[in-house]
């Protein structure tokens, strides 16, 4: 029987698992099981910042998934007892508190309605003000921090949402006696690691959100936490010296879990990563491209020479010794809210009166400027380059005429603003990026989107050809260790290579459409600065008159 592996992704609002042969690389299918707790498993409350998840049934899940892995499978005559590798990836940062026996503290009885005692999911932005304090700390006592986060640490990642627990519900932070990232957790629970001190940490999470480093001796020192909060200390006693990359092996499958779905115990799993960073293994990422993930929010991934001793690249989400691909430093960038931002304007202002293929349709009809909108892709936040979460979003230029799928265009428009935003500050810094390759189901799925993105950025976008990319990386990453544990040392270009593809589909910038968006981008960059930047002075009269200008010459050449 042909040897195969499972990558297992779990994304903002479900699980999935992806089977492919060890050999050959051909994906021969993938199941999804969707969260079960709160809405699409995200439990929330009147806070719009707030974003929290249960471990219990990401764990749950996962069974299902894996059960229904298992029947799809045995339909083609293959039987789980031929896995021979694991990978995992999860979304972060989404650190949840646990006891010493890595038990999520949402599973313990007194604290099952407390929030605070669930995973913190990536987007959830309640430490902002830590976030803040965080940075002024660093600027004050480790400025050398800096280069690697991009200059600001953020709301969304690992210690500001602990010091955040710590500063609002101190009895569910003393009753914890670690926090592990999710990528962590679910390896440890199928390998059954049951102490904490043998929990392994990926340098993917830990590098882009812990404050990992290896030029500092790992996880910063406790004299710098103990300045952040002194009770932070038991939690930075608690982290490895070392943090490993998806060269190592996080553990072994446990026969517990090995005995739920009949595949062999003590097969090897790959180290978790963060999900965009799988999925740009997934999309065959490789020097001087730029690989787009888009769903939810989006994450853009570039890679480094690692040669390199500079890293020192701002406005970015962090730069990570081999937080992708080894041998390469990770450069991670990325919007908030892209998908979300479409889903709200359905949910909440439409009512789901409309969907968003009907209103793509009408859309298409639109030519670029013809609506006289611009917006601000903020509705969360920016993560980049501004990384503050207290910006919102915005739709400038509305008249009594204008129509819904102007809005959703002007939505759509508005994050590829954003997204050329962020490539043209990398690129300023002297980051190389040859091309775009875009993967997530957006990307396969809209073509509308993509041209606006190709118009916008004024770049070929390229597309993956698989729409499973992250769950792809994670399967790519249980053959690495399979064939680790045979003794074979093949490389991930190499099982890139067989697995990877890009669509023939291209779509190439329209030079009239270019033209247009250039002139609407500027206005979009006055906007960028004057609310996102303190300080800025921007003559902000002509904006509205602009944009009626830009109507009506769109309207008169048509």
């Amino acid at each position: 029987m042909k040897k195969i592996v499972l990558g297992i992704d779990f994304g903002s609002s479900a699980v999935r698992v992806l089977t492919m042969e060890q050999e050959s690389g051909k994906v021969l299918n993938s199941v999804e099981q969707i969260y079960s707790e709160g809405d699409n498993g995200v439990l929330t409350s009147d806070n719009v910042h707030l974003a929290r998840q249960s471990a219990t049934d990401y764990v749950k899940s996962m069974e299902i998934a894996l059960q229904k892995s298992k029947e799809k499978n045995k339909q083609i005559g293959i039987d789980m007892s031929s896995v021979t590798g694991i990978g995992v990836d999860a979304t972060g940062s989404t650190p949840l508190p646990v006891k010493s026996d890595l038990t999520p503290l949402s599973e313990i009885s007194e604290f099952k309605d407390n929030l605070n005692a669930y995973s913190w999911m990536w987007k959830d932005h309640t430490s902002h003000e830590e976030a803040i304090f965080i940075t002024n700390k660093i600027t004050e006592l480790r400025p050398e921090y800096l280069s690697t986060i991009g200059g600001a640490y953020s709301s969304e990642w690992f210690w500001a949402k602990i010091l955040h627990c710590r500063n609002i519900d101190k009895k569910a932070f003393d009753a914890a006696d670690s926090w592990v990232e999710l990528s962590d957790f679910i390896p440890g629970v199928l390998a059954g690691v049951k102490n904490i001190t043998k929990l392994k940490r990926n340098v993917c999470a830990a590098g882009h959100k812990g404050l990992y480093n290896a030029k500092w001796g790992g996880f910063p020192d406790l004299e710098f936490i103990d300045a952040l909060n002194p009770d932070l200390v038991k939690v930075a006693k608690s982290l490895p010296k070392e943090a490993f990359s998806i060269e190592h092996t996080s553990g072994e499958l446990s026969k517990e879990w090995a005995d739920k779905v009949g595949i062999k115990a003590g097969i090897p799993i790959a180290m978790g990563i963060l999900d965009a960073h799988s999925g740009a293994i997934g999309s065959g990422i490789k020097d001087g491209s730029l690989v787009k993930i888009i769903g939810t929010s989006t994450c853009d991934l570039v890679l480094g020479d690692i040669k390199n001793k500079d890293t020192s690249i701002e406005g970015v989400a962090g730069v990570a010794t081999e937080s992708v691909l080894p041998e390469y430093f990770g450069i991670e960038a990325g919007q908030s809210a892209v998908g979300d931002i479409l889903n709200w304007f359905i949910n909440n202002v439409l009512n789901k009166t409309k969907t968003h293929a009907e209103l793509t349709k009408l859309a298409e009809y639109l030519k670029p400027g013809e609506s006289g909108l611009l917006g601000l892709d903020w509705n969360n936040g920016n993560r980049n380059i501004l990384t503050d979460p207290l910006l919102s979003g915005l739709i400038l230029g509305q008249s009594l005429l204008t129509k819904d799928f102007e809005i959703y265009r002007a939505l759509i428009e508005s994050t590829a603003f954003g997204a050329r935003r962020i490539i043209e500050h990398m690129e300023s810094q002297g980051v190389v990026i040859n091309e775009v390759v875009n993967c997530g189901g957006i990307s396969q799925k809209n073509p509308l989107f993509m041209q606006i993105y190709a118009d916008v950025i004024n770049k070929p976008m390229k597309i993956a050809a698989i729409d499973e990319t992250v769950a792809l990386g994670a399967a790519l990453m249980g053959a690495h260790v399979a064939y680790k544990g045979e003794g074979k040392d093949v490389s991930y270009n190499d099982l890139q290579d067989k697995s990877c593809e890009i669509l023939e589909k291209v779509y190439n910038p329209n030079t009239n459409a270019v033209e247009v968006y250039e002139n609407l981008y500027q206005i979009y960059l006055k906007l960028h600065d004057s609310f996102g930047v303190k300080g800025t002075k921007i003559e902000m009269y002509s904006v509205m008159k602009d944009l009626i200008e830009i109507k009506n010459n769109v309207s008169i050449i048509a």
